[in-house]
């Protein structure tokens, strides 16, 4: 196979956000487990094909390209590359052990997705065992219905302790009778394989799904893409943070206030370090501004305005009382809510995963970090 060998950058130009290095996201999984739908669900297009001569399948690679989109290039081990007419069902590799395709998708920019063909007696080599340990983000994808089986935890022991670059991945999700089965599977897959992974996510990528979420943002959201795409492009934001352009000769104290709000998340970074079963939290300012922190900060964002919607709501409940509502929380499915409401009239929470969340450890901490409010910027 070809994966002994580095995968190809073949792009003569540097990507257009700048000179950094692409993520690499790792898609593996057993076989026929849905690798190529999870791609495709972050795609939102359905670009990989379901294909089932697996004697014939080589590694995938996917990337974003401005010019050249649609170009499937065979890439030989013995260094030779040519290109294929189409990609689908019918498509001849001739022996290729990679296949790269190029897509327009901008939302990936500076990421390339590699899918790594596994065989069907389980059995995995040395380069792939390699480029899963290698990677920048791994997404193990097991079906929904079995997830977790004994030969994937036998495989995902065998790499380097990688749970904070990790996601396993649902598929098939759509199968599901009901969701009180989502929870239930999720609960288990947290608990049995909380270990290895930093976070579960579901996806249902059937090809109707896929084709919809082209250009229906509520059906990428549905298919589980959106959300696989929104924690790549969070890793990729936390390994090459993008520094803002700051003016030629910046005030003083705008120095002071960056320095002021890099010391106050490294403060807060490290409290919630110690928290088991934290899935993200936000301490919020009177201007509306969050800082977001945990596993998957993304999704602090997307809750601030809802819980302040919330709690902003309390007003008749707090006026029958006599007293403000100081704390709060709250259960949502498998997860607990706590909010607390600082003087500085900010707010500041954690979502946690309740069958990993020790509460007095989680008010305390919580207390912590909503104590010193954000700095003023």
């Amino acid at each position: 196979m070809f994966l002994g060998q580095p995968l190809p950058d073949l792009d003569p130009a540097p990507a257009r956000s700048g000179a950094r290095p692409r993520l690499r996201v790792v898609v593996a999984g057993e076989f026929r487990s849905g690798k190529s739908s999870v791609i495709n669900a972050i795609l939102r297009q359905p670009v990989l094909p379901m294909l089932s001569r697996q004697a014939s399948r080589p590694a995938f690679l996917v990337r974003h390209a401005w010019e050249g989109a649609g170009a499937v290039l065979l890439h030989h081990g013995s260094g030779g590359t040519e290109q294929a007419a189409v990609l689908d069902e019918t498509t001849d590799f001739g022996g290729a052990g990679l296949c790269e395709v190029l897509v327009k998708a901008p939302h990936i920019e500076g990421v390339e997705l590699v899918e790594l063909p596994f065989p069907c007696d389980g059995q995995v080599g040395d380069e792939a065992r390699a480029l899963m340990a290698g990677a920048d983000l791994l997404l193990w994808v097991s079906i929904a219905s079995q997830a977790w089986r004994l030969s994937e935890k036998a495989i995902l022991s065998q790499l380097p302790p990688m749970r904070d670059r990790a996601v396993i991945v649902l598929s098939r999700a759509d199968k599901l009778r009901c969701a009180s089965d989502w929870d239930r599977i999720e609960e288990r897959v947290q608990r049995e394989a909380g270990p290895h992974f930093a976070a579960v996510a579901f996806v249902q990528a059937a090809r109707e799904t896929i084709r919809a979420a082209a250009a229906d943002d509520h059906a990428w959201a549905t298919s589980g893409g959106q959300i696989l795409a929104d924690l790549v492009a969070e890793r990729r934001r936390r390994m090459a943070p993008e520094t803002p352009s700051l003016p030629a000769d910046p005030p003083h104290d705008t120095h002071r206030a960056s320095r002021a709000v890099a010391a106050r998340r490294q403060e807060i970074e490290q409290v919630a370090a110690s928290l088991a079963g934290l899935v993200c939290g936000g301490l919020t300012g009177p201007d509306g501004g969050c800082l977001a922190f945990g596993p998957e900060r993304h999704r602090a964002a997307q809750l601030a305005p809802a819980i302040r919607g919330y709690i902003d709501g309390q007003g008749a409940l707090e006026a029958a009382a006599g007293a403000a509502v100081e704390e709060t929380t709250l259960r949502l499915g498998p997860h607990l809510l706590l909010v607390i409401r600082p003087a500085s009239s900010g707010l500041a929470f954690l979502l946690l995963r309740q069958d990993r969340t020790n509460m007095a450890l989680a008010q305390t901490a919580l207390r912590r970090i909503a104590a010193d409010g954000l700095p003023e910027a």
